[in-house]
């Protein structure tokens, strides 16, 4: 035995020392594992050499027991109650035991009924346990009777009711006694046809039968007319009953008529209105204005642009062949002509009146589709002188459209002496007659008259200038800005006349516009009157006619003047054998000769022509 020790703990000694005969380790290299502690078990640490194998526990932890929760199973009424402790590595146990509570009744009782039994109902307080006993036998029926009798279309029927129960039954059916029928007739009226309602007199079943056409309306009427200012009204009515309607007409309106008294330098214009429907007789006076009024910037056009390129033309632009190619003219891109229209008389034996190819020109212009204006140029002297030069005008000018103005041309040498104030006279009394019947007038006038020979302010505040001053560009410095027109060449040319000059313009204002706007020459379609319109005139129709201070045509001594083809006097006094005039504001006579003379405006062609 102690051999077997001795030899046991040789081998130990051989196994621990065998390594140091060779290299002994130093266990750098180690490697940790680790176990965690559960429940039950310890935990530990162990270190092992990863170059021999050596290892050692470096820590050891002790059991972590166990965490218990505590789960209560309640008692119920046939059941023991209980609670369960469990870990949540899986240990659990139960303990805690409460004995079951046995059952808590309630009792409901339901009666017998007609058809079934009673019984009482024993049910458990806590759960859903129930059990049923005393049951008592049905009691049956007891029945109440209620009789339906029968209608017109339904049958009779007794209704058998439990009067402990909802049981009811129906029986003793009797037959329907059928409808009994009364009539009653709805006549036609206007608008709703004619009916017979039948009825029973037992139920409420009714129908209609034997219908009729409505008889219509028979209608009257009552009408009150429109007036200008109130509405007109038709009312219908029916003779047999309350229906009736209106029928509304709006108001006419004034019918209007005007009477225009056209505006001039020295006269207000006017307009009458007045209305034409019939019993209204309405009329009121409006557009008052002068000729001024026309004219905010007086002769000024306020801009600096032409609006439009015009000529002038007289016999002198007329080539041997007699006529001027209006049309090319036109499509070279002018867009009016100012004709000549003519001259003064300056005696009888003098040629002057109406410009040989005026018609001709006006005619042609208007074909080639050229806005036209006219100019008259003056030989008079004084103020009675072109009065006549204003009525000769009137007459070459009668039944003419002019979208232009109708200019008076002060140019002529032999009237350079006349005083300013004079020549400023002459030109409002040429205008304010012309202005009278309609026409919208302007005066031609070169720089040297109209700075030295007419009163300047006058001529720049109340009439339209066509300015002939010809020179490449406007002068500013002279007026400050562009007058209405400007005659800026004498030597305008064209392809299609080679030769032969013509004097050329720039307008400044839209006359076309203004003048068909206001009405003006011929553009109105309303009557216009003289301002003195009441009174009578007479016009002469010869070359030239005496007038004379008194009625004896067989005397040269009372000739006081000749009256020129075109003028038109007012009438004092009408004999058999002469006429006696208003002639410069003095009585004057002359021939009732019909050869000389004529009571209505005749074309100055109707005359003798010089």
């Amino acid at each position: 035995m102690k051999k077997i020790h001795l030899f046991t703990l040789l081998l130990l000694l051989f196994i621990v020392f065998l390594p140091s005969c060779e290299q002994e380790c130093r266990h750098e290299d180690m490697t940790e594992s680790k176990t965690e502690p559960t429940c039950t078990q310890g935990g530990e640490t162990v270190l092992t050499c990863n170059e021999c194998g050596y290892s050692y526990k470096k820590e050891i932890t002790e059991p972590k027991g166990h965490t218990l929760t505590a789960t209560v199973t309640p008692k119920t009424c046939t059941t023991d109650g209980y609670t369960e402790y469990s870990c949540k590595c899986g240990f659990s146990y139960i303990s805690d035991y409460v004995s079951a509570s046995g059952h808590d009744y309630s009792d409901t009782i339901t009666a017998p009924g007609c058809t079934s039994i009673g019984f009482t109902t024993h049910k458990c307080k806590s759960c859903s346990y129930t059990y049923v006993s005393n049951e008592l036998d049905p009691s049956n029926h007891s029945y109440t009777k209620t009789v339906t009798p029968p209608t017109c279309t339904q049958q009779g029927y007794t209704t058998y009711a439990c009067e402990k129960c909802d049981d009811v039954y129906i029986s003793d059916y009797t037959s329907p006694a059928g409808h009994s029928i009364t009539s009653v007739v709805t006549p036609a009226e206007c608008n709703s046809e004619g009916y017979t309602t039948y009825s029973c007199e037992n139920c409420e079943y009714s129908y209609i039968a034997d219908r009729t056409e409505p008889t219509g309306h028979e209608m009257t009427s009552t009408t009150t007319l429109p007036t200008c200012t109130e509405e007109g009204k038709t009312t219908y009515s029916c003779e047999n009953c309350d229906y009736h309607y209106e029928l509304i007409a709006d108001p006419l309106g004034h019918n209007f008529t005007k009477l225009i008294t056209m505006p001039t330098l020295s006269d207000m214009g006017y307009t009458q209105f007045t209305c034409q429907n019939e019993s209204c007789g309405y009329t009121y006076t409006g557009d008052l204005r002068f000729f001024n009024d026309i004219l905010p910037g007086g002769a000024y056009a306020g801009n600096s642009l032409p609006i439009a390129q015009g000529i002038d033309v007289s016999l002198n632009n007329y080539p041997t062949d007699g006529s001027i190619d209006f049309e090319s003219i036109k499509a070279s891109g002018v867009d009016y002509v100012i004709i000549k229209a003519g001259s003064t008389y300056r005696n009888s034996f003098t040629l002057g009146g109406k410009e040989e190819k005026f018609e001709q020109s006006y005619a042609d212009a208007k074909a080639a589709g050229l806005d036209v204006g006219v100019y008259f140029y003056t030989y008079a002297t004084n103020v009675e002188q072109i009065i006549r030069d204003a009525k000769l005008l009137l007459s070459i000018l009668d039944g003419k459209q002019f979208e232009y103005p109708i200019y008076l041309d002060l140019e002529d040498p032999s009237l350079e002496s006349i005083d300013r104030i004079t020549v400023t006279r002459m030109c409002v009394e040429f205008f304010t007659i012309l202005q009278r019947a309609g026409y919208y007038t302007g005066l031609y006038v070169n720089d040297t008259w109209l700075k030295e020979h007419i009163d300047t302010n006058t001529a720049l505040r109340s009439f339209e200038i066509w300015y002939a001053r010809p020179n490449p560009e406007w002068d500013t410095e002279r007026f400050g800005e562009n007058l209405g027109m400007w005659q800026y060449t004498f030597e305008g040319t064209f392809d299609s006349m080679p030769g032969i000059p013509f004097d050329m313009s720039y307008a400044y204002k839209d006359y076309p516009q203004i003048i068909k706007d206001g009405g003006f020459n011929g553009y109105s379609s309303d009557e216009i009157v003289f301002v003195d319109s009441g009174k009578e005139y007479v016009y002469v129709i010869a070359n030239a006619l005496n007038v004379r201070s008194s009625p004896d045509f067989d005397s040269d001594t009372n000739i006081i003047d000749n009256a020129l083809l075109g003028e038109y006097f007012e009438i004092v006094e009408k004999a058999e054998t002469y006429i006696c005039i208003m002639y410069n504001g003095s009585p004057a006579y002359i021939t009732s000769s019909e050869r000389y003379i004529s009571f209505e405006n005749p074309l100055i062609e109707k005359g003798v022509t010089p």
